[in-house]
């Protein structure tokens, strides 16, 4: 095949399809023009199912950087992962409810110290709404919580569900250094909210914490 361009080569007649083609080796005749040219086809070395861009590669599914792999989505870096948002080293949180009966009561719950949480309450029944919020740092339990809170009652349809208190140990102004050393007993991790019901039954509020650092 004398002076024959790449291009009008002769198909190959092994491999497979989508393989990759790779020129190891070449004979010339003595004039020095290429008459045989020798390749390696690549395929599953590289994109099959042991290669590294395939199922079980480097990138692969269960590769290194795969979805199972120690970088995916439930590997130790992962989304699932040790370190990921679920894992022990990320992300935490907590969701629950109150009964909240008849009357005026206090509904409660913890978290631990050391930590910085968002905070959230809602209750929604016919004619009534109540929404908390709040972000808080909760450093021990015998000093005040550092962040804000807010609390909404809507009052439009006869109020028979309101807020009465929210935590008051949560204080700080935003874009300034508080000194303040309110006494705010010895469990400030513990967020109180009283809760009044103007109906004649039960109904449920929820509630939880997600743990942000």
């Amino acid at each position: 095949m004398p002076n024959l361009p790449i291009s009008q080569l002769p198909l190959a007649t092994s491999g497979q399809p989508e393989s990759w083609m790779a020129i190891v080796n070449y004979d010339v005749d003595p004039l020095g023009i290429t008459n045989k040219i020798y390749f390696s086809a690549l395929t599953e070395q590289f994109s099959g199912s042991s290669g590294s861009s395939g199922t079980s590669g480097s990138s692969g599914t269960s590769g290194s950087s795969g979805t199972s792999g120690s970088s995916g989505t439930s590997g130790s870096s992962g989304t699932s992962g040790s370190s990921g948002t679920s894992g022990i080293s990320g992300l935490s949180g907590f969701t629950g409810s109150w009964t909240v009966t008849p009357g005026t009561n206090n509904y409660s719950f913890t978290v631990d110290i050391n930590h910085t949480y968002n905070l959230w309450a809602l209750g929604n029944i016919p004619n009534g709404i109540i929404v908390y919020n709040a972000t808080v740092s909760v450093s021990n339990t015998n000093v005040p919580v550092i962040g804000v809170q807010y609390a909404w009652n809507y009052t439009g349809g006869g109020s028979p569900i309101l807020f009465t208190t929210i935590p008051p140990q949560i204080i700080g102004t935003a874009g300034a250094i508080s000194t303040a050393s309110p006494g705010v007993g010895s469990s400030t991790n513990t967020f109180v909210f009283g809760i009044q019901n103007n109906t004649i039954s039960g109904f449920t509020v929820n509630y939880g914490y997600l743990k942000i650092s």
